[in-house]
């Protein structure tokens, strides 16, 4: 049996987690203290032995948490069971309006009622587990689809099966990806957007792979990022992560970061053949 702990900031979609989760073939259970877990793995260990799977979703609103969790989780990584953790979280403005369009009080709050200060609070308590996380979601610019997608993506991977490599192209004039390991600016490189043929196509479309392959910059900027790539994804898999997300920028997340990301995947699927694109700011 392999356990995925889901938690994460209040109001960062937790449930929505969880619910993908359980749509994608898991058996899933909310609310559960961390004193109960133990007892709870071994009763479902009689009497399911043979479960696959079982993800489980734990709310820091339970005093203990903070404290319990890493050595909770210490202890299971030392037993004979996987252990995945999905970290849930969303930028404070998200989170703010969430709380405002849903009418519901955050728990740390208290008598001011001031929703921002109470994130803050919550950030810096879940500060440790966060850096115990597999995987870190976030969910601000994710509707419910695109979120069942990413955890579809994102279950079969856990850490006994290897990483899986995401391109992300993006705007910078949209902000970058909060969940990046690795930011890469392609602002500098000649902009299709000025050419008046080009700019109602995007990076997947041959003409503006043509105008930007005439770039030596273009050129040397794909081949860089490239070799980049292969040296350090051995290194990568040993830390047994289950994605390892690279953000290509350019100003709009049109041309030059889609073209980056289509013709870097070209390159890489036969070395890195757990591969998966994201093209941000395209509609389709």
């Amino acid at each position: 049996m392999e356990l995925v702990i889901v938690t994460g900031l209040s109001g960062a979609g937790r449930r929505s987690v969880l619910s993908a989760l359980e749509d994608a073939g898991c058996t899933a259970i909310d609310n559960v203290p961390a004193r109960l877990l133990e007892p709870l793995l071994e009763l479902e260990a009689k009497l399911n032995p043979i479960r696959p799977r079982l993800a489980v979703g734990m709310d820091n609103r339970h005093q203990e948490f903070a404290t319990e969790f890493s050595p909770l989780v210490e202890r299971l990584m030392d037993g004979s069971i996987p252990v995945y953790v999905v970290f849930v979280e969303a930028d404070d403005d998200a989170l703010i309006r969430r709380f405002s369009e849903s009418r519901r009080p955050h728990f740390l709050a208290g008598e001011s009622g001031l929703v921002k200060e109470a994130i803050a609070k919550e950030r810096e308590l879940l500060a440790p587990v966060r850096r115990q996380a597999n995987a870190i979601v976030d969910t601000t610019n994710l509707n419910l689809s695109q979120l069942r997608h990413r955890i579809q993506e994102m279950l079969p991977e856990l850490p006994v099966q290897g990483t899986t490599l995401r391109l992300v192209s993006f705007g910078f004039k949209f902000g970058i990806p909060e969940d990046a390991d690795m930011v890469l600016d392609a602002r500098f490189l000649p902009n299709p957007h000025y050419v008046k043929e080009l700019r109602n196509l995007t990076g997947k479309d041959q003409p503006v792979r043509e105008f930007l392959m005439q770039s030596d910059a273009f050129g040397t900027f794909l081949a860089m990022a490239e070799n980049w790539i292969l040296w350090a994804w051995p290194l990568i898999q040993q830390e047994g992560r289950a994605y390892h997300t690279i953000a290509i920028g350019c100003t709009g997340g049109q041309h030059r970061s889609v073209a980056l990301v289509e013709m870097l995947a070209q390159h890489l699927r036969r070395d890195v053949p757990k591969l998966v694109l994201q093209h941000r700011e395209l509609k389709v």
